[in-house]
């Protein structure tokens, strides 16, 4: 089974995963198998990819659990919330690995840090606007 990239598949709700994970007495590599790999498993505990239908079943054979269990009962616009936080802060890890690894003039290495810090403070923005949809 090759992974989904993220965006497409199963919509899943992260912590379950690892919750029934941890509960089974799995680690990454365990309930990963042969079929895909850890850090696939890994990266769908933490949101940033999606399972196919086969990896999920695969997921809720080896914890025991219902594959509702696993399905996300966030809306869409959490979900595109999720996915802009995520986003931003990719982009704000790119920057920062980009003033590490350019020379740049003070100048320019201020600015760049500006933006990382902006990234990173539009994506906390993001979740607290999510938090308070929420509750």
């Amino acid at each position: 089974m090759k992974p989904s990239a993220r965006g497409s598949g199963v919509a899943v709700d992260p912590s379950r995963i690892r919750e029934a994970r941890a509960a089974a007495g799995l680690s990454l590599a365990q309930l990963a198998g042969d079929k895909v790999s850890r850090t696939f498993i890994h990266l769908v505990e933490h949101g940033r990819a999606r399972p196919s239908p086969k990896v999920l079943e695969l997921i809720a054979r080896r914890t025991g659990r219902p594959i509702d269990y696993f399905l996300s009962a966030a809306a869409p616009q959490a979900q595109f919330e999720d996915d802009l936080a995520t986003e931003l802060m990719h982009v704000a890890n790119h920057v920062k690995r980009l003033v590490t690894a350019t020379r740049l003039s003070r100048l320019e290495r201020e600015a760049m840090t500006m933006i990382e810090v902006s990234l990173h403070q539009g994506a906390a923005l993001t979740r607290l606007i999510q938090s308070k949809r929420r509750r």
